[in-house]
């Protein structure tokens, strides 16, 4: 029977930095906000109407980009937490099953 080992410590480092980038990327996110979508800030180009929708755009999806990226990684922390608190709850388990004996 193989024996599995874990480095718990790396896996908490892993599961830390993962928590940090899951915020920066909320943090940039939220900054997404359609503040572009007055024509004016472009000036009287013929074309400000089209700028500014294009700009406006770019900010939804950027902003929904962002978003998707913080959850994603949100959903990659729980996993690492769940992962830990199963190596945990069986290194126990394989303990008790020694002192029963």
């Amino acid at each position: 029977m193989a024996v599995a080992k874990f480095n718990a410590e790396a896996m908490e480092q892993c599961r830390s930095a993962v928590s940090a980038q899951a915020g920066q990327f909320g943090a940039v996110g939220d900054g997404f906000s359609g503040l572009y979508t007055d024509p004016g800030i472009f000036g009287t180009l013929a074309n400000s109407g089209g700028l500014s929708s294009a700009a406006g755009e770019l900010d939804g999806k950027a902003g929904t980009e962002f978003a998707a990226a913080e959850s994603l990684l949100g959903k990659v922390e729980r996993a690492l937490d769940a992962v830990q608190g199963a190596v945990v709850d069986t290194e126990g388990a394989n303990a008790a099953s020694f002192r029963a004996v």
